[in-house]
């Protein structure tokens, strides 16, 4: 079996810039949140100010981590040869094109459609997308279609960008003429390093996603009123509906903190059983929105 690195791109090149620029912000804005919450919890100044610089923290730190994939992804993306495929690598992941299948190979496509345009070209050309008979285009190149290495199957359509572009084309085809000692199926290995299987159930991810805005309403519903609570508010009441208990206003900011920890620890739960428990999983992810609207309803109880 041989391996193909790609062509260099200076698309790599921005992706490092933007990903650096993206950490800076991180960093900077991690060391304003922590001098803000230095001291006692009562000398905090809750509100929504510190709560839009919570959200932009946390909105610039996924984006980092995406952009993180995606410069990583670039840097492992291989292709392979053999007598019965081709086989292209992305940090562990593999997509099989069986070589009996390859119909035709072409220089440059231009796509019917690709959903994520605007950013399919961080890193390298990748995602999905339509050519105009239909056809699945899967991008793996470091080149923009038009300039890439296209190969033609039954159903789908695959751009690549190998560094010797000529020498690929040859190996290729003298590997097809061979004849395929094996059948193969086009398939998308996925790394078990990174649980696709877990994040790819659409299911999981619309849970998940319901608990983290339940979790970010409620927060920031609690940093508005916040400044307008009393130095000693609510926390319990008894079976008559009596104040039974009276707290500093600051314990009420670690309910929404306790519910994010409960949905992180379901959320690992369920990335260590999904394989042996689809269900089970999918049940933690709801047990986690169950959670965060009933800190939500306590939470509003006691800033009413």
């Amino acid at each position: 079996m041989r391996r193909w690195k790609p062509q260099p791109s200076a698309n790599l090149s921005v992706a490092l810039g933007i990903l650096a620029a993206l950490l800076v912000c991180v960093a900077v804005l991690g060391v304003q949140l922590a001098r803000m919450f230095q001291g006692p919890p009562e000398s905090w100044q809750i509100n929504l100010a510190l709560y839009g610089r919570v959200l932009l923290f946390l909105i610039t730190l996924l984006l980092a981590g995406a952009l993180a994939y995606r410069v990583a992804a670039a840097f492992t993306l291989s292709y392979e040869l053999d007598r019965n495929g081709l086989y292209i690598g992305w940090l562990g992941n593999r997509a099989v094109v069986p070589l009996e299948q390859v119909q035709t190979i072409d220089i440059g496509v231009v796509p019917k459609r690709l959903p994520w345009r605007l950013v399919q070209g961080i890193g390298y050309y990748w995602g999905q997308g339509r050519t105009e008979d239909g056809r699945v285009l899967h991008q793996f190149s470091t080149r923009p279609p038009a300039q890439s290495l296209v190969i033609y199957t039954i159903d789908n359509v695959y751009t690549l960008s190998p560094a010797d572009r000529e020498g690929f084309v040859q190996d290729l085809e003298q590997r097809r003429n061979l004849g395929a000692t094996k059948p193969l199926a086009v398939i998308v290995e996925p790394s078990r390093a990174f649980l696709y299987d877990f994040w790819g159930d659409a299911t999981v991810r619309w849970l998940l996603l319901m608990a983290l805005v339940l979790n970010l309403f409620v927060l920031g519903l609690l940093a508005a009123r916040y400044p307008l609570l009393e130095p000693m508010v609510r926390m319990r009441f008894d079976a008559a509906g009596q104040v039974a208990d009276l707290r500093p206003r600051h314990q009420v900011l670690f309910l929404p903190l306790a519910a994010f920890v409960l949905t992180l620890l379901n959320m690992v739960l369920g990335l260590l059983f999904y394989r042996a428990q689809h269900v089970g999983a999918r049940l933690l992810q709801g047990a986690s929105v169950v959670v965060q609207i009933l800190f939500g309803i306590a939470i509003l109880t006691i800033t009413r």
